[in-house]
């Protein structure tokens, strides 16, 4: 939700200001009264643009995509694609004839940090799709929400001391009306997020990666939820993609040079899996796994320190409130811990997953290197369907088993450090 921006002209605000005087001169005191609050609420609204701003997520959200957008979207990404996959196949060429250090020209660790960054480069390329899209509304929705309901705290907090009836002051009445407004757009959000829920569920399903409802939640409040969805959006575009070399490959006939280029490109495409795999996991052993653990501890410190207040307080009030903070400690602990399970688990899925990939790699290498009639790279290219299907059904995420609601929204929280 974006801020209050000034919209009315200085000159615009001075002028409502000689004719409300006008007014006041030739009306009796009751229509001014009435037009002062008509020009109040008119300058309030013209100040607040939050409405419009949720109305245009949700319009957006609602959109539909055609069968053809789909295939527009692959087109897509075939053409940003396969100019980057064709780089890389040259620079793995190169590799093999560059010394492996050197202090003038190009060595193989240059030439494989340039190859990284096309990996990189093809990874993002390849999770382009409608539902990466449909993700962003969801985030942008909940976004708004977040900064809907600070607002409604401050309108609440503001309400404190505003006038029962005031001419230029937003009064009691005025906020209330704010507030319900706000809440109106946050519970049509809500609406709107389920709604998409569900299109994003079923996107996934299109695409061999079907899980339940209460996993695509865990899955989208989760921190490595981002990553899971990335792979089988890559998954499935690797996997059309792959079909598409194939159906060149026939097309090329006896042009062996031809068959094994568009061949190599499917090492390649390899490569970029195993790539994207192995990032995964560097993120959860580097960056996830450590920030959970400086939690728990954290909290562990900080349940310590309460306990020993405990022990030295004997006044009933101040025990109470020691004691709903240990209740929230150890929730926040508890829930730490949960994720940490979670992490771990979806790490060794991963892991998996990437051991597969590197298995059929090696296979797709030596074969791209001893390989002569385009007839076995046919047959090569066809059994790699199944392989992209068996790594999106690695990757369906554990069901977590939440004790309450609380803990699922600590879990959520976490989900927000984690993310920092």
């Amino acid at each position: 939700m974006s801020t209050y921006s000034l919209k009315m002209p200085l000159a615009i605000l001075l002028l409502l200001m000689m004719v409300s005087c006008a007014n006041a001169v030739e009306n009796t005191n009751e229509n001014q009264t009435s037009w002062w609050e008509k020009t109040k609420q008119a300058i309030v609204n013209m100040w607040d643009d939050s409405t419009e701003t949720v109305e245009s997520l949700i319009k957006q959200s609602t959109e539909t995509v055609f069968p053809e957008e789909k295939d527009a979207l692959f087109a897509q990404v075939w053409n940003k694609v396969t100019p980057t996959l064709n780089k890389v196949l040259l620079l793995e060429k190169e590799q093999e004839t560059l010394p492996e250090s050197t202090w003038f020209g190009r060595d193989q660790q240059e030439n494989q940090s340039e190859i990284n960054n096309l990996l990189d480069e093809a990874v993002k390329i390849l999770s382009i799709s409608h539902t990466a899209h449909t993700r962003e509304r969801i985030h942008a929705l909940e976004q708004e929400i977040r900064e809907m309901k600070q607002k409604i705290s401050q309108y609440r907090q503001d309400q404190v001391s505003a006038p029962i009836r005031s001419t230029w002051k937003m009064t009691v009445a005025d906020y209330e009306e704010k507030i319900q407004q706000l809440t109106k757009l946050i519970n049509q959000s809500h609406t709107i997020i389920a709604q998409l829920k569900t299109q994003f569920a079923q996107k996934l399903s299109d695409k061999g990666f079907s899980i339940t409802q209460e996993q695509l939640d865990v899955l989208l409040s989760s921190v490595v939820g981002d990553d899971i969805i990335q792979s089988s959006i890559v998954y499935d575009n690797v996997k059309q993609i792959s079909q598409q070399l194939m159906d060149l490959t026939v097309k090329s006939g006896e042009d062996i040079e031809t068959s094994q280029r568009y061949y190599g490109m499917y090492t390649v495409l390899l490569k970029t899996l195993r790539y994207m795999q192995h990032t995964f996991i560097n993120n959860i052993d580097e960056k996830y796994l450590p920030k959970i653990d400086q939690i728990t501890a954290n909290v562990q410190y900080l349940t310590a320190t309460t306990q020993n207040f405990l022990r030295g307080n004997l006044d009933g009030n101040r025990r109470q409130h020691l004691l709903a903070n240990l209740e929230a400690q150890n929730l926040t602990f508890k829930t730490a811990m949960l994720y940490k399970q979670h992490l771990i688990k979806q790490r060794r899925k991963i892991i998996i997953a990437r051991d597969k990939t590197a298995s059929d790699l090696q296979i797709a290498q030596n074969t791209y290197k001893t390989v002569r009639v385009s007839g076995e790279l046919i047959n090569l290219l066809r059994s790699s369907q199944k392989i992209f299907d068996a790594l999106l059904n690695i990757q369906v995420p554990e069901l977590l088993v939440f004790e309450n609601m609380q803990m699922k929204q600590e879990f959520a929280i976490l989900t927000q450090k984690l993310a920092e």
